[in-house]
């Protein structure tokens, strides 16, 4: 059978709508009572923060092209607008001195910045973001507005173009977060997850892949 030429892309599409139907997850947007439940979860544990947040991490960087580093980081976090997190090489060189007034992040070069590949100091606009609620296992903003769904996997969604946050199927704590800040992506995930704070971490940006685990 010939198929008129007008037909041949919009049979494409279909085809090539079932076959990213499989790869990509499918969410199902939520509305009325499910939704405000979903909204208010995200909410609470965006709230379960305490600060100040104080806490020590070893760690590995793994720089996209170059081999593992590892690394030790320490944070120290007064509030959302007033966060400081060091990290160290393992003998105890600084690498980095990461700082967040709420506004502005800003990376300084330590002594041994050249290790993790760190060529100069960088500044991105926080946005609001708060390093503190991150490394405790809650939402890095503020919970308000945006849209919530159910994924795939039974566990909610909620995303307000600055944050998506999935949380484990049961419900029960944030499983993983995406972030933009500045138009830079950052993934963050707490893998085997039972507890709050999280005791392992793991986080991509930029071509880097980087796992923490909380000492204390």
């Amino acid at each position: 059978m010939i198929v008129g030429k007008a037909r041949v892309p919009l049979l494409l599409l279909a085809a090539l709508s079932v076959l990213l139907s499989g790869c990509l997850p499918s969410r199902t947007l939520l509305k009325d009572s499910e939704a405000a439940q979903a909204r208010l979860f995200f909410a609470r544990i965006a709230e379960e923060a305490v600060f100040p947040v104080t806490a020590s991490f070893s760690g590995v960087a793994r720089p996209e092209g170059r081999g593992p580093m590892p690394f030790l980081a320490g944070v120290n976090a007064a509030s959302p607008g007033s966060e400081k997190l060091g990290l160290y090489e393992p003998m105890g060189g600084a690498v980095a001195f990461i700082s967040n007034d709420g506004s502005l992040i800003s990376v300084i070069r330590g002594p041994m910045a050249d290790l993790a590949g760190l060529d100069r100091d960088i500044r991105i606009a926080a946005e609001s973001v708060s390093l503190g609620r991150i490394l405790s296992g809650a939402p890095g903003h503020e919970v308000s507005g945006g849209e919530v769904a159910l994924g795939d996997n039974g566990g909610w969604i909620f995303t307000d173009g600055r944050q998506t946050l999935f949380s484990d199927p049961g419900r029960g704590f944030l499983a993983k977060a995406e972030y933009r800040l500045g138009g830079v992506k950052a993934t963050v995930e707490y893998p085997d997850r039972s507890l709050a704070p999280p005791r392992v971490i793991s986080i991509a940006v930029r071509g880097m892949n980087v796992s923490l685990q909380r000492d204390q």
